[in-house]
């Protein structure tokens, strides 16, 4: 499985209070899906421009497909959801990082949107630059500059299915799927 981009640099300790703030916890109807995407697309982010480790321009500019490349310590602070979510709404397809905090790391697996940690990896990119991520693989290119990083992942592998299948729900139910189907062969 390969992902392609344009990356976003952001710089370190971005915290999920940056990502979704707190304040927008108690709003949105989580009864209707897309109702509830739409409030933390708009929510999220809203406080971006009050400090450097987040593009100014990002909210304006952010597209479906493009892939955040961050300092350390990306996604600290509380564990709420919407941090992850809110990028996964706006169109980001992944976030490599020299590290990561580890409940948005597996809130964004959990979304189907790969978290990679790769100590060192931020200063190999730029806003603007082209990335591909190779998940199988284990690679890490920049498009721009022709630097091609290794990685290992400390997940179980079924994590890349998830992601293939578009995240820990739909993943889930594809297997009931097969488990029925099956059943119903015998």
């Amino acid at each position: 499985m390969e992902l392609k981009g344009r990356v976003w640099k952001f710089g370190k300790d971005v915290d999920t209070d940056e990502l979704f703030a707190g304040r927008f916890m108690m709003g949105g109807d989580e009864t209707s899906r897309s109702q509830y995407q739409e409030f933390i697309a708009k929510s999220g982010l809203s406080d971006v421009g009050h400090r450097d480790n987040v593009p100014g321009d990002f909210l304006k500019k952010v597209v479906k497909g493009d892939i955040i490349v961050a300092e350390e310590n990306f996604g600290i602070g509380s564990s709420r959801q919407q941090a992850a979510e809110t990028l996964k709404f706006k169109g980001v397809q992944a976030v490599v990082a020299d590290s990561i905090h580890r409940i948005f790391f597996r809130n964004f697996w959990n979304l189907g949107c790969p978290a990679i940690d790769l100590p060192g990896i931020s200063v190999a990119f730029e806003t603007g630059h082209e990335i591909a991520i190779n998940l199988r693989g284990g690679t890490i290119k920049n498009l721009t500059t022709g630097r091609e990083f290794e990685f290992s992942l400390i997940i179980p592998s079924w994590f890349i299915d998830m992601v293939e299948a578009g995240g820990l729900i739909p993943y889930h139910q594809s297997i009931q799927n097969v488990k029925s189907k099956s059943k119903s062969a015998r």
